[in-house]
């Protein structure tokens, strides 16, 4: 045999042994020893090199070699082409299902809870925190005068309208996209005949969900739903003033400790213990319990209720009961 046939059965060779590495390597999946409970998720984040992604992947488990990951992304040259997302990887997923999920931008949503009586500002701080949402283009968004023209909303923001519930949102969602998903959630899980109904209470549809998110804030026992609803509408038939602590609260910017008798006297149109009627909009998102009862109050003589410390309420009809029943309730406290 010559010399130039041996040199080219030895780089044949050579050739076939480097595919035979190459399919090990990048086709069969090789995560580290510890990598057995399942999927786990990465999340690529804007900004970040190749050499960081492969870290995590690392870090992990995905993959038993950072360089590996490397050198096969540059190979491909797929190095500029990674998407930011959050993705699902599996244990048998290879070097090139993972840079093919990355790539192509094969993300997975994450399950985002939206709790009954959230605030805008409580709304935005956990998708900030969860999704890495734009947190101030979410703010600007809430209060675009377009947006809300063309939902129908007569407000000046869309505090009320954002629906509490479970929501699929992707890693940096972009907020119009967040706040699109929930303001349909909102209109499309209405309670049967909601404008109607508020409208023969003498309610527009916006002092509805304002005074369902007034008791979504009081109500923690789905059965005092209606009866502090019609509490509420009670005392506006005799134009008194509701004496909502929520609101006060919502006027001062949320509070971390109870309301002070100072606190009270705090000069805001949300502050419904200085203002008649019905503060200016929602203090809160309701869900749809809340909203059903506050078109649907209950037939009730009640004026006034006072906290039990249990979740419950002693709904009283006159001022003498309201304070026996307040007194009733420190006694009780008092005592253990």
């Amino acid at each position: 045999m010559s010399k130039w046939k041996k040199y080219l059965s030895v780089a044949l060779t050579l050739f076939v042994a480097v595919w035979i590495f190459y399919f090990a390597t990048f086709h069969i999946s090789h995560p580290a020893a510890d990598f057995k409970e399942g999927t786990r998720y990465l999340i690529v984040r804007r900004g970040q090199s190749l050499s960081d992604i492969a870290a995590n992947l690392e870090k992990m488990g995905a993959i038993s070699s950072k360089s590996k990951f490397i050198f096969y992304s540059k190979l491909l040259g797929k190095t500029t082409r990674m998407k930011t997302g959050r993705y699902a990887i599996r244990p048998d997923d290879s070097i090139a299902d993972i840079i093919d999920i990355i790539v192509r931008g094969y993300a997975t949503p994450f399950n985002v809870t939206i709790p009954e009586g959230y605030t805008m500002a409580e709304i935005a701080s956990l998708l900030h925190s969860t999704i890495d949402m734009d947190i101030n283009g979410f703010k600007k968004l809430l209060s675009d005068p377009d947006l809300l023209d063309s939902l129908g909303i007569e407000a000046g923001n869309l505090e009320g309208y954002l629906a509490p519930s479970t929501y699929n949102f992707f890693y940096e969602e972009p907020p119009r996209s967040v706040v699109a998903k929930m303001t349909d959630n909102f209109f499309s899980s209405l309670p049967d005949s909601f404008e109607i109904k508020a409208n023969g209470l003498g309610l527009t549809f916006h002092e509805a969900v304002t005074l369902a998110s007034m008791v979504e804030a009081e109500a923690m026992i789905d059965s005092e739903r209606s009866i502090i609803a019609a509490v509420y509408l009670n005392r506006l038939k005799k134009r008194w003033r509701l004496e909502c602590d929520p609101t006060v609260i919502y006027a001062l910017g949320g509070l971390d400790r109870p309301l002070y008798r100072k606190d009270l006297k705090y000069d805001s149109p949300y502050n419904t213990y200085r203002y008649f009627g019905l503060p200016p909009g929602p203090i809160s998102n309701p869900g749809i319990r809340s909203l059903e009862a506050a078109v649907s109050p209950a037939k009730t003589e009640y004026m006034f209720f006072v906290a039990r410390g249990d979740g419950s309420h002693v709904f009283t009809r006159s001022l003498r009961e309201h304070i026996n029943a307040k007194n009733k309730i420190k006694r009780q406290n008092r005592s253990g």
